[in-house]
């Protein structure tokens, strides 16, 4: 049942997020990333073709 529940919220209310930067390696991305989370935000950063994106959540 919880999951259900889960997939329901999260239809209703999808995840979005916004670019910010596009980084060379992952240890500048990290560190964006953090820098983001410490003013408050929500950050995410995953692997791109290009280097690593650094994401905020909306």
């Amino acid at each position: 049942m919880p999951n259900t529940a889960l997939r329901t919220l999260r239809a209703l209310f999808p995840h979005t997020t916004r670019p910010i930067s596009t980084l060379p390696n992952e240890a500048e991305a990290r560190a964006l990333a953090a820098l983001l989370v410490a003013q408050g935000q929500r950050a995410v950063f995953h692997r791109t073709p290009a280097g690593f994106a650094v994401e905020v959540i909306a």
